[in-house]
């Protein structure tokens, strides 16, 4: 057996290189690092067993570790022989190959890039939320945000896949792949491709209002050209108020048939409620969400306050929520244009105001409250001092002893008041400091002065 070996760690990274041509992280004179060593030491088989083995104590920043090892070996039939040995292992600086790549451009091998061409990215910004809950990022290497969307780098083409399932499953979405030659090797046909998966995310958000051309609202079942997007997720849940009829657009059913949506939230008007009348609609058809409740709202625009009397009566789907009084948000297509004629719209005449949400109030950051301060030494002392120095806060002027009052008993209330500061100076006298017993003797002076002026 070699007394002398070789080992090898990357100086960047601070990893262990194992036998099998893979780096690991192990600490100083752990078992990991253990394991290590005795791998790398050859001699120690069938024929010699190793009994026990342990690091001895060298100095941190040296470059050599110390191993005992504990061999045993059958001398004769029932006759085991026992050494110690201790062999020394050299520490040589090796760099891995992903700081070599860290040093050059090709630090990653896949790439993932995740679009969504609309005016406001809702959905995308419920992804960043997913991504951070689910740790979906722990394996990425680099994140570079675009004007449509964001760059997602990996250094494995596993761990880029697996991002792109984690997306499918959160979004309707869509990806396509390319990939380009880095290097090639013609001795022995090796090729390095660096790929790239774009992703593209619906951009239908949450609260549009989407138009259906005539193919895809009939192979929907018939559904009216003008709808709400109550939910967009792994599928679009839209919801026609007019009728509070729902339906679910898986994401492969909508990149076949594709639509886009004509007005988004920032377009929103707000109205109030003068009254509302429950329908007589079934509440639930088509499939519809559970806070779907058909209903008939009298509403005028708060915008109109102070100039005419104008009100309205529209059908909505928010009748569970809804009250006397509320303000909500909704799409006024009396003054809003959304580019289409009656020919697009298949002749069915829309609703006049769209309610898509109920309007809450605004959130006002609340002050936070001052922490109360215990009534510790410093606050006692000072209740005693105003006590003695504001004996009546409605007459700050000092009063004449009435007829019936005596000396004696003047007397009798300047000694227990001059006992119970001394009381209180033996109490905090343990712990007080010898600016804190002068201050009160001076209160005690003062009170006793006081009471005999009174």
């Amino acid at each position: 057996m070699s007394r002398t070996r070789g080992m090898h760690r990357c100086g960047t990274c601070r990893r262990w290189l194992r036998p099998g041509g893979t780096y690991t992280v192990a600490e100083n004179e752990s078992r990991e690092l253990l394991g290590i060593c005795l791998k790398s030491i050859k001699g120690i088989g069938k024929d010699v067993q190793l009994a026990n083995a342990s690091f001895i104590w060298t100095e941190p920043h040296s470059k050599e570790l110390k191993v005992k090892l504990e061999l045993q070996q059958e001398a004769l039939v029932g006759v085991v022989v026992r050494q110690t040995v201790i062999v020394e292992l050299r520490v040589n600086n090796l760099q891995c190959d992903e700081c070599k790549k860290s040093y050059t451009k090709h630090t990653w091998d896949s790439s993932v890039q995740v679009r969504q061409r609309s005016e406001h990215r809702r959905t995308l910004m419920m992804l960043e939320q997913l991504i951070l809950k689910h740790k979906a990022h722990t394996k990425l290497i680099q994140l570079t945000p675009t004007k449509e969307g964001l760059d997602f780098f990996f250094s494995k083409e596993r761990d880029a896949q697996d991002f792109v399932s984690f997306l499918k499953n959160w979004a309707v979405v869509k990806h396509h792949e390319s990939k380009h030659l880095v290097s090639h090797n013609a001795q022995n046909t090796t090729y390095r491709f660096k790929r790239t998966t774009c992703v593209e995310v619906c951009p239908i958000c949450r609260d549009d209002l989407v138009f259906l051309p005539k193919k895809t609202a009939q192979a929907l079942g018939g559904l009216p050209p003008l709808m709400l997007c109550l939910k967009a997720s792994s599928q679009l849940c839209l919801v026609d108020p007019a009728s509070s009829r729902c339906v679910e657009v898986a994401s492969a059913e909508y990149w076949r048939k594709p639509f886009q949506s004509v007005s988004i939230p920032s377009k929103l008007t707000e109205f109030i409620v003068l009254d509302i009348e429950e329908s007589d609609l079934a509440r639930g058809r088509g499939g519809s969400a559970a806070s779907v409740q058909p209903c008939e709202v009298e509403i005028a625009r708060i915008a109109d306050f102070g100039h005419n009397d104008e009100r309205l009566t529209v059908r909505c789907h928010l009748g569970a929520i809804l009250h006397v009084g509320d303000s909500v948000l909704g799409y006024d297509l009396r003054s809003l244009h959304l580019g289409m004629d009656e020919d697009e719209l298949g002749g069915v005449p829309p609703l006049e105001v769209y309610l898509v949400k109920k309007k809450r109030p605004e959130r006002t950051k609340k002050k936070k409250p001052h922490p109360k301060r215990g009534k510790g030494v410093l606050s006692t002392a000072a209740s005693v001092q105003s006590s003695f120095l504001e004996p009546d806060r409605e007459d700050k002027q000092p009063t004449m002893p009435a007829e019936d009052e005596h000396p004696e008993d003047m007397e009798d209330e300047a000694a227990e008041m001059k006992a119970a500061a001394e009381a209180l100076l033996t109490q905090l006298g343990a712990s007080g400091t010898f600016r804190l017993a002068s201050l009160c003797h001076a209160w005690l002076d003062l009170g006793a002065s006081f009471q005999i002026r009174r």
